[in-house]
């Protein structure tokens, strides 16, 4: 209800006051503020003004301005304390603004220690003091002009949603580059609190800042943090709920008005505010001469030229070796388990097709994906600790002088490297390259990463066909995917041409990631992993199943199939690979695998449910590939595994991030073709070698 509509005599209580600047702050001065009484006594004659009764005074006021004025009964405003607050995340990236997010409304969005993790804007509701808040995490940014895509969605997300409250995360490591974007969110007539991050790091430092007078010169409420850890985001919510109020806006210094004294161009009339009020708030410890941080010494070992390549292929080494080897106990007693459950209902139930559905497509197709569920959190858990501790960024900083010889951008490089774990995200997270060039491109060569839907599949064929190098034959179809996307990159630089941008790139110092967020990050990929599962593996499993079983015949299994509706779909393929050295059962996965990879597995474990092996080193799967499938054929098949189709949920991303149907297409057509002519060179060139 608005205070506009309130009628004459009657009264209401102040819930929340509307409107931007000086009005609005006029306002909350003359009482207007969350929680106080208000009576409208009168109109005038013309119905306009309205005199009110508010703090034992009148005051009269335009019947538009008192319609920016939200009110509530009484009764209504003790029980819901003022309604839904929504506060806005705004910082630089790196700065800890989505540990904070996840920390205050406990959800869980991904920390990456690099630019670009959050592409979108993300939202968490929870209660604090029995007020509702609504969290909004904003996309990581330097500044609120228009020269990246991430900058305008947040410049456009401030104008067009005004919250509010915004919550400005500043890096207290770092604080005279992060106060830039400061000054422009506090130009926004915006009411804001400064959470001073990373307030650690600062003190261990030997570093002091009085963050009381800083407050006072920008204008804003400045609460020390802890994003990580938790420490100081109480305080920081109470703060919050005070300036929604109205109660704490901080002083009523104007940022732009001391800007707009200075003589000096834009940047460097902010630049210059900042240093004036960092010498009166902020003292830095001097670090002896010659001394190096951490950070230095660690990246004049991972940056070194000689060194920087090896430590880079070696890291990777050690993730596919844990994969397999930390991953093949549960993996075989995820198996063991699945086989007993398979055979305990088997005996259970009576003979029949609903007895057949639960155990030939129900179990074995979605038992022989869970199989690999510890090797895709052991992958995931590697990653987020490479991510976390800033390595990433190091990664891409190596990469650059490569990627920009074949028509990419540095920062191509790191959602190169998020697609080993999703395709979609990675996709995604191409916004933050600035380079229209060089966005283009990247999303058409991220199909060639192997995703975490590739995994199970690769871990499969590597356990069966190399079974003493599996590492090495995975780090190997790993990176024929990269070598592929590369020469893809350099093929299409030619076509799609763009303004060549500088690289410009933060690398923050190194962290050390805790437990719980790398448990967090791994968690929630692994039950990503298992609702999959639960739903398009699931109803793949049976759908593939159903196409097995009928039409029904009175012969073996093996003529049951072959005959069957997959059957004869797979016949019908087969022409087009034949020459890959694939059976009709493989060429059934591929066409499964078009909607989600990992229904590659499920499919081929439906369709060998009928097949079982003596093998203790080996699934049972994996023993019934080894005895059907040729070697030749097995690398043929990763390979197509590796370069095909994207899922469903890739070629729409791409779409959406283009705009443009005809360019998913495209890279779905482009894919296809260097899949199968990989195939079949891999095919021959293993039969000569063997």
């Amino acid at each position: 209800m608005k205070l506009s509509d309130l009628k004459t005599g009657d009264s209401g209580v102040v819930v929340k006051v509307g409107g931007q600047g000086n009005f609005r702050k006029r306002l909350i001065e003359m009482g207007f503020i969350p929680g106080k009484k208000v009576s409208a006594v009168m109109n005038a004659p013309l119905k306009d003004p309205i005199e009110y009764e508010i703090m034992g005074y009148k005051v009269s006021l335009r019947r538009a301005e008192a319609a920016l004025i939200d009110i509530s009964s009484e009764e209504d405003y003790n029980s819901e304390k003022a309604g839904t607050i929504r506060v806005a995340l705004v910082g630089n990236p790196n700065c800890g603004k989505t540990s904070l997010f996840n920390m205050a409304s406990g959800s869980h969005e991904h920390v990456g220690n690099y630019s670009g993790v959050t592409v979108d804007a993300k939202e968490g509701r929870f209660n604090w003091k029995g007020r509702k808040l609504v969290f909004v995490d904003l996309p990581g940014t330097y500044s609120l002009s228009a020269f990246s895509p991430e900058e305008r969605f947040v410049r456009e997300n401030l104008v067009k949603n005004i919250p509010d409250v915004v919550i400005n995360v500043v890096d207290a490591s770092n604080l005279e580059r992060n106060l830039y974007l400061t000054t422009q969110v506090k130009d926004m007539n915006l009411k804001v609190v400064m959470a001073l991050n990373m307030f650690d790091e600062l003190k261990k430092r030997g570093d002091r800042i009085d963050t009381k007078w800083l407050g006072k010169i920008l204008g804003m409420p400045v609460c020390p943090t802890v994003c990580r850890t938790g420490e100081g985001v109480p305080e920081l919510l109470d703060t919050v709920l005070e300036v929604a109020d109205g109660v704490s806006l901080g002083e009523p210094v104007s940022v732009d008005k001391i800007i707009a004294s200075e003589e000096p161009g834009e940047i460097e009339k902010r630049y210059q505010f900042i240093h004036d009020t960092l010498s009166k708030t902020y003292v830095r410890h001097i670090e002896p001469v010659g001394e190096k941080s951490w950070t230095e010494k660690i990246d004049s070992v991972v940056t070194n030229k000689w060194a920087a390549f090896p430590i880079f292929i070696l890291l990777l080494y050690i993730i596919f070796q844990a994969t397999f080897t930390l991953g093949e106990y549960p993996m075989n007693w995820i198996d063991w388990l699945v086989a007993k459950f398979g055979g305990f209902i088997g005996d259970f139930m009576k003979e029949g097709w609903l007895k057949d559905v639960l155990v030939d497509g129900v179990i074995a197709g979605v038992g022989s994906v869970l199989v690999f569920l510890p090797n895709i959190l052991i992958l995931y858990c590697f990653l987020s600790i490479m991510e976390d501790t800033g390595y990433m960024a190091r990664a891409a900083f190596i990469m650059d002088k490569l990627m920009h010889r074949i028509g990419l951008h540095g920062k191509s490089f790191i959602p190169m490297v998020m697609g080993f774990g999703c395709n979609v995200p990675a996709i995604m997270a191409t916004r933050a390259i600035e380079s229209r060039k060089s966005r283009l491109i990247t999303i058409a060569i991220i199909p060639f990463m192997s995703c975490a839907g590739r995994l199970p599949i690769f871990v499969l064929l590597a356990g069966a066909f190399f079974p003493r190098h599996s590492a090495l034959a995975l780090l190997a179809i790993y990176f024929i995917g990269v070598l592929l996307a590369i020469f893809s990159a350099m093929i299409l630089s030619h076509f799609v041409k763009d303004d060549d941008l500088p690289f410009v790139m933060e690398l923050p110092p190194y962290r050390v990631p805790t437990g719980k967020a790398v448990w967090r990050h791994t968690w929630e990929k692994g039950k990503q992993y298992l609702e999959k599962m639960a739903t398009t593996i699931l109803i793949g499993s049976v759908v593939i199943w159903c196409l097995g079983y009928f039409p029904r015949s009175n012969r073996d299994v093996e003529y049951q199939q072959e005959h069957s509706y997959i059957g004869q779909i797979g016949k019908a393929v087969s022409p087009a690979l034949e020459p890959l050295g694939f059976n009709w059962k493989m060429d059934i996965s591929l066409l499964s695998g078009v909607v989600a990879k990992e229904l590659v597995v499920s499919t081929l474990g439906v369709m060998y449910s009928g097949e079982s092996t003596d093998d203790p080193d080996n699934t049972q799967l994996q023993g019934a590939l080894a005895g059907s499938v040729s070697l030749p054929a097995a690398v043929a098949f990763m390979l197509f595994i590796l370069l095909y189709f994207p899922c469903i949920a890739t070629f729409v991303a791409i779409k959406n991030e283009t705009g443009k149907w005809w360019w998913a297409i495209a890279v779905c057509a482009y894919t296809m073709v260097v899949a199968w002519v990989c195939a079949f060179i891999g095919f021959h060139i293993t039969a000569l070698l063997i």
